[in-house]
């Protein structure tokens, strides 16, 4: 993941933000990602999708800062630093360390965690779950209790993905250095770098819920309900936290879209 540090003169030097800027008027989002990294950094960008979408306030006089964002899977050209700020490239967890602004913090937990969750009754199939020699995409794995032999977990985390204990209690739990903790109430992902503090999640099930989420400083919200209303569900994204919704339930119609996907019904 390539961050940017501020440059001095501009508000919050020295911290470090996703590049980007600001949309102009007559722009589309994708045109305005296209532009504004041509212009501060000299790349064209080839393919990216949508991400995730946040709104954030710096203070409460403040106005609210809307971030649309993109992933850039592919792009032409040399990065290059052409607005006065320096490039770092990140690890995924390293992201969990790096001084980034609020705004984008997010957006961090996003791209530390796997676009897919997966339920799984039988911790001790986990073994099957490993990827293959061709590999496959990361994914979070939702276990009653860690599977016997740690060996497996921590296999699956070298591939990127993640595990989730259930706890029926809504405690979060950490229950090996090598797994997450998680619960049908509350989630809690292992840190792999050094003073990186545990992801934490909570399984909700309406809009009350997701907001006492967000206001207990929850990271992630998991969304197991198949019929929740799109007033519900558009209260759920207005938590400004990622979110992964049942992939039984029907799509959403407004322009605020899940993070990932949840397979909540077990595999």
């Amino acid at each position: 993941m390539l961050i940017a540090q501020r440059p001095a003169g501009k508000a919050f030097a020295g911290r470090w933000e996703f590049p980007g800027g600001k949309k102009l008027a007559h722009e589309t989002p994708r045109d305005a990602l296209n532009r504004e990294l041509l212009e501060e950094i000299g790349v064209q960008v080839a393919r990216a999708r949508p991400l995730m979408i946040v709104t954030h306030r710096y203070s409460a006089d403040a106005p609210a800062v809307l971030i649309d964002c993109w992933i850039v899977e592919q792009w032409r050209g040399e990065l290059a630093s052409l607005d006065g700020q320096q490039l770092r490239w990140c690890e995924r967890e390293e992201l969990a360390t790096a001084d980034i602004l609020e705004a984008d913090r997010p957006l961090v937990t996003a791209l530390r965690l796997p676009g897919t969750f997966v339920r799984v009754d039988d911790p001790e199939t986990l073994a099957q779950r490993l990827p293959g020699p061709r590999g496959r995409d990361r994914a979070a794995w939702i276990v009653p209790a860690l599977p016997r032999d740690a060996r497996v977990v921590e296999r699956l985390r070298a591939h990127g993905d993640h595990v989730f204990v259930l706890d029926a209690d809504g405690i979060s739990l950490c229950a090996a250095a090598a797994a997450v903790g998680a619960s049908d109430a509350t989630a809690a992902a292992g840190a792999t770098v050094s003073g990186a503090a545990p992801l934490r999640g909570r399984v909700v099930r309406s809009a009350a819920e997701a907001r006492a989420a967000a206001d207990a400083g929850i990271d992630f919200l998991l969304v197991p309900e198949r019929s929740l209303s799109p007033t519900e569900m558009g209260a759920v994204a207005a938590a400004q936290l990622p979110y992964y919704v049942n992939v039984a339930m029907p799509a959403a119609t407004d322009e605020v879209a899940p993070t990932g996907k949840l397979w909540w019904k077990s595999g």
